[in-house]
């Protein structure tokens, strides 16, 4: 759930307080709609990537900052008082830059400058053979895909490739029978179909 921030200085304590549900990520008993919270300290979560007991998160930082996270049960990601981006608005406000010295968790990668980051899909060896394991990131500002690799356990980035396409892309998906990665462009409401042409 966004943080939706009341002031300019972008100080609302929301993700950091439990009695609220904004800046969490939440687990829902979809049997009786109780629910509890399992992450908390996220800014504004764009995209999310669920596989096994593995769940990835594409989160926007403020100026700078954008992040990758690896949600962990019962785990702080910081937000506000953690990030590698600065305030769009006070240039007296400054976060704490490491968030494991503060106790929060580390992000597994932060883009500095932003990209926009939005959605993330795991892309299936069907696509491309040279492509084993590898992720697709969507960016709005960045107006690009970033090919990603990660480690085995999902602790840091082994690579990324920069692809641009020049526009900002809002939301993708895989279509496993056409092997096509089908991308949502927000300027004009296209819709941009990527193929491997290659193999």
């Amino acid at each position: 759930s966004a943080d939706i921030l009341l002031n300019k200085n972008q100080t609302d304590n929301k993700p950091q307080n439990d009695e609220s549900i904004m800046g969490k990520t939440i687990a829902i008993n979809e049997n009786d709609g109780t629910y509890e919270i399992f992450s908390k300290g996220h800014r504004n979560i764009l995209g999310l990537y669920v596989e096994k007991d593995i769940i990835l998160s594409t989160e926007n930082g403020p100026r700078g900052g954008d992040e990758i996270n690896k949600i962990i049960l019962g785990k702080n990601y910081g937000w506000p008082l953690a990030s590698y981006g600065e305030s769009y608005f006070d240039k007296e406000l400054k976060y704490k830059k490491s968030h494991e010295d503060n106790g929060f968790n580390e992000p597994i990668f932060s883009f500095v400058p932003s990209i926009g980051i939005s959605e993330i899909i795991k892309i299936p060896e069907n696509f491309s053979k040279s492509w084993k394991n590898n992720f697709l990131i969507a960016s709005l500002n960045g107006q690009s895909l970033y090919r990603v690799k990660f480690s085995n356990d999902f602790n840091k980035i082994l690579f990324y490739e920069k692809i641009f396409i020049g526009e900002r892309i809002r939301d993708m998906k895989y279509d496993f029978n056409s092997k096509l990665i089908l991308i949502a462009l927000e300027s004009k409401g296209n819709l941009g179909l990527i193929e491997n042409l290659s193999e």
